[in-house]
């Protein structure tokens, strides 16, 4: 199987899907999922997540930057079998730049300020791994960054 052809089934599980589950370890070292709507995916995979900075996640990621993001596909209104994967390594950036990028009005429940509130951040996932399963076959496809 072609990198590029793992790099396009991922992509069309990741565009199928809404929302995220993004995995955080916490203080002991044991998993945090958590569902979290994505706010965008680059070409190369680095992933976005619009969040709060005093929120627990951002304190999990302080302590232990590597996390987990999973994406199930979505079949007309069931969840299929299908998943994407990526683990990497995550940091907080309050960079205007991207807080412009992924503003939308639906966030000022969250951010009465806007898009300047400080309290207004974006969660930066890097790749470090990318896996797909959609064929029943193992081992899953992978790629390294």
């Amino acid at each position: 199987m072609s990198e590029q052809d793992i790099r396009e089934r991922a992509r069309a599980i990741i565009n199928s899907s809404e929302n995220s589950v993004l995995i955080t370890q916490d203080e002991h070292g044991f998993p945090h999922p958590r569902t979290m709507w994505t706010a965008g995916v680059d070409d190369d995979f680095t992933t976005y997540f619009v969040t709060g900075r005093p929120l627990l996640k951002i304190h999990q990621v302080e302590a232990n930057n590597k996390v987990c993001c999973f994406w199930t596909q979505v079949d007309g209104k069931s969840i299929g079998w299908n998943y994407a994967h990526i683990k990497g390594e995550a940091s907080v950036s309050d960079d205007q730049a991207l807080r412009d990028r992924f503003w939308n009005d639906m966030l000022k429940d969250y951010f009465p300020q806007g898009k300047d509130d400080p309290n207004f951040v974006v969660l930066v996932i890097k790749p470090k791994e990318l896996m797909v399963m959609d064929s029943h076959k193992y081992p899953l496809d992978k790629i390294e960054f």
